[in-house]
């Protein structure tokens, strides 16, 4: 959906809120050192996987899971993140304000429970709530309508005449050689191929591999992404207005991003 921001484009606005998050910080006395970025993990995009799994070689070794590569990297950046120090914390209400999980608030000082903390007042939120408010979102500019409405086109599209009927084609297939799933993300989300130590099975990897035959076979993802292209764009000519208003204020929000990672550079 068009009314969302592009990758590159939720990074600046990550980017934007990091740095009025840390300027707001100093006020306090604080420095705050950004976490380094995780590297990526699964899917490129959140269309990426949407339909299920494509990509031949990846699923011919490891299944229905992700990189082994590519899980080792992000494993040993969790593992450099959990080493480094931990802020004070009072830290945490200058960075979120008083509304705190009760433990965490009652670690802090009698100011800082307050919403004091060096003398003076945190702002509603703490200063991540008063970078949100000057970036003008607080969803990292994918407004709550275009959430709702990602989120209901995929269970709504498996309900399509079109749809029900290439998941049937998909379901004989995949008897054919021996498996037995209704859909094809039943065979994605069965619990016996959640990752575990002992690795990726070969019983995974071959129901994996007939399922992409079988999605190949008869256009599985082809069919299934122009049905909630379809729903998508119906619901696009229902929300015109709120969804025209949705965009003006991703523009907004960039436009203040862009001019706020500009002057950090």
């Amino acid at each position: 959906m068009r009314y969302q921001p592009t990758p590159a484009q939720a990074r600046i606005i990550s980017q934007a809120r990091e740095t009025l998050t840390r300027q707001c910080a100093g006020r306090y006395g604080v420095t705050l050192t950004p976490e380094p970025e995780l590297p990526p993990l699964g899917p490129k995009n959140t269309m990426d996987w949407r339909y299920g799994i494509h990509d031949r070689e990846l699923t011919a070794r490891r299944g229905y899971q992700v990189d082994d590569a590519q899980q080792a990297r992000y494993d040993a950046a969790l593992r450099a993140q959990a080493k480094l120090p931990r802020p004070s914390q009072d830290t945490a209400v200058v960075v979120s304000g008083t509304r705190l999980p009760p433990d965490v608030l009652a670690a802090t000082s009698p100011q800082a429970q307050k919403g004091i903390v060096a003398g003076k007042p945190v702002p509603d939120g703490g200063c991540g709530g008063e970078a949100q408010r000057t970036l003008g979102t607080t969803t990292q500019g994918v407004s709550p309508l275009v959430a709702r409405l990602m989120t209901a086109s995929y269970p709504q599209s498996m309900k399509e005449p079109d749809v029900k009927h290439v998941f049937a084609q998909w379901s004989a297939c995949m008897r054919e050689r021996g498996f037995h799933y209704d859909a094809p993300m039943d065979a994605n989300d069965d619990p016996a191929f959640r990752p575990s130590p002992e690795g990726v099975t070969r019983k995974e990897i071959a129901t994996a591999v007939a399922d992409l035959d079988c999605r190949e076979a008869h256009h599985v993802a082809e069919v299934w992404h122009t049905a909630e292209t379809r729903l998508q764009d119906q619901a696009v000519t229902q929300y015109t207005a709120p969804l025209a208003a949705d965009l003006r204020a991703l523009d907004h929000t960039l436009t203040t991003a862009q001019r706020i990672v500009r002057t950090k550079s």
